[in-house]
C-alpha cells in the first residue's frame, strides 16, 4: 500500500472534519472520535493517522475504515474501534493518553476509561531499555554490514521507545488525577522528549544518520540521558501517586 502523508497533520482540520463527518454517516451511534500517537506528538514526521472511535454500537469494521479512508484522501488512516460498555486494557489505553487530541465529542468517555486505570508500572520501559543493549550487541557481533546497521538503528530506537513509554506511564497519571486538560508533559521533560523523538527516532533510526565512529561510545550517551529521563518522570509518578492518597 502506497504511504500517503502531507507536510503536517496540524493543518489538516477540514480534513478531519471530514472524515468524522463520514464515519458518523457509517455509524450514528458515535460518541467520541480521538486522533492519537505520532501524528499528534510529532506530527511533522508522522507517516499516517491513528483514530480511536468510540460507539455506543459497533457497526462491521470495514465501514469504519472506508469511511476513514477514501481513495482520493491525502492520507492513510489506521482505525481503532471501542465501544463505551468495555474498557480497553490498560497498555493500549496508556499509548492513547500518551498523546491525543479529541476531533468529536467532548472527552468524557476517554475520561472515564482513564479512570479505570491502577497504577501504573515503567516495567515496559526498562525492558525497552534492556532490548536497546541486547540490539547493539548484536550489532557488534555480526560482520554483515546491512545486518549491523539494522541492529543500531533498532537500539537507538529501543531507547526512545523507552523514553515514549514512560511519557505515556507519566501522562496517564495526570490524565486520571486532573481531567484531560492537564495533559502535557512538563516544559523540561517535553523538550527532552522533542530530542529523543528527532535524533534517535527519526535521524538514527529514519535516516540512518548515526555516527559511524564511535556508535558505541554514542549509545552509550544516549542510554544515560534515557536512563535519567526514565528515572525522573519514575519519581514524579510516585510523588503523584503519593498526592492523590
Amino acid at each position: 500500500m502506497t504511504v500517503k502523508r502531507p507536510k503536517s497533520f496540524n493543518v489538516l482540520t477540514d480534513v478531519f472534519n471530514q472524515k468524522c463527518k463520514a464515519l458518523i454517516r457509517w455509524d450514528p451511534d458515535i460518541v467520541e472520535i480521538i486522533q492519537f500517537g505520532s501524528s499528534v506528538y510529532a506530527p511533522e514526521r508522522a507517516k499516517d493517522v491513528d483514530l480511536v472511535i468510540i460507539t455506543r454500537n459497533e457497526k462491521y469494521y470495514a465501514g469504519y475504515f472506508d469511511a476513514a479512508n477514501p481513495e482520493d484522501a491525502p492520507f492513510n488512516v489506521d482505525v481503532l474501534v471501542l465501544n463505551t460498555n468495555k474498557a480497553p486494557k490498560p497498555d493500549l489505553l496508556r499509548s492513547i493518553l500518551g498523546a491525543f487530541k479529541i476531533l468529536y465529542g467532548d472527552g468524557r468517555y476517554l475520561l472515564e476509561y482513564a479512570k479505570t486505570l491502577g497504577d501504573p508500572t515503567f516495567d515496559e520501559s526498562t525492558t525497552s531499555l534492556k532490548a536497546a543493549a541486547d540490539y547493539m550487541s548484536l550489532a557488534k557481533a555480526t560482520e554483515d554490514p546491512l545486518l549491523k546497521d539494522r541492529h543500531i538503528r533498532e537500539a537507538f530506537d529501543a531507547l526512545f521507545h523507552a523514553t515514549r513509554l514512560a511519557s505515556m506511564v507519566y501522562l496517564s497519571i495526570e490524565i486520571s488525577r486532573w481531567g484531560l486538560v492537564k495533559r502535557r508533559l512538563p516544559k523540561q521533560y517535553r523538550r527532552d522528549f522533542e530530542t529523543f523523538i528527532e535524533i534517535l527516532h527519526l535521524k538514527y533510526l529514519y535516516n540512518g544518520e548515526y555516527p559511524r565512529e564511535g556508535v558505541e561510545e554514542e549509545f552509550q550517551t544516549w542510554l544515560k540521558k534515557v536512563q535519567e529521563y526514565v528515572g525522573n518522570l519514575k519519581k514524579e509518578s510516585h510523588r503523584a501517586k503519593e498526592r492523590k492518597q
